[in-house]
């Protein structure tokens, strides 16, 4: 009996797994990591910064950022919450400084426990994307790329969310990034 387009069929003609198989299943099972930031205080113009390592030969197919307490702007034009992802610290080598949470004017909201993908399915989050979902900021620039997510070669990558302007209204948590992997050919 053939297996659909697309299943790894790891069983023999006896029922046992055969090691090929399910190597080659492993592979295509991603890897992933997490970083935390430390407490956010909500001092403007602070800088809190997480690392992961980047398997070799992956790509990243999701960053999911989660806080776990509400995360408010001040509520002045520019006292927005960009995000950063690069290969040193506040460097943006491949998403340089992107409101996550843009303040025009009104007070912008991150809600606890909100998960809010930066990147899905290998692409980065459009402008406004948030805006229809429960807890999401109202606004949000869109994440560009200035490099590939992709690497032949282990790497340390840095994210890093910086206040902007004036103080945050709420803070004092932490933001837990997820970051999830595919493997490359």
């Amino acid at each position: 009996m053939s297996a659909l387009p697309g299943v790894i069929d790891v069983r023999d003609d006896a029922g046992s797994p055969r090691v090929g198989d399910v190597r080659d299943l492993a592979t295509r099972v991603g890897a992933q990591a997490t970083a935390t930031t430390g407490t956010i205080a909500v001092t403007a113009d602070a800088t809190y910064d997480v690392s992961f390592t980047q398997p070799a030969g992956t790509s990243i197919k999701n960053i999911i950022m989660i806080a776990a307490g509400n995360l408010v702007t001040a509520g002045a034009s520019g006292d927005d919450i960009d995000f950063d992802l690069g290969t040193s610290a506040g460097g943006g080598q491949i998403i340089d400084e992107k409101a996550i949470a843009d303040d025009g004017g009104s007070a912008v909201t991150i809600a606890a426990n909100t998960p809010l993908f930066i990147v899905e399915n290998g692409i980065p989050a459009a402008a406004n994307k948030f805006a229809n979902m429960s807890g999401g900021p109202a606004t949000s620039e869109a994440m560009t790329l200035a490099a590939s997510l992709a690497s032949s070669s282990e790497r340390t990558l840095h994210i890093r969310l910086k206040p902007l302007a004036n103080d945050l209204t709420t803070a004092a948590t932490t933001v837990t990034f997820v970051i999830d992997f595919i493997t490359l050919p």
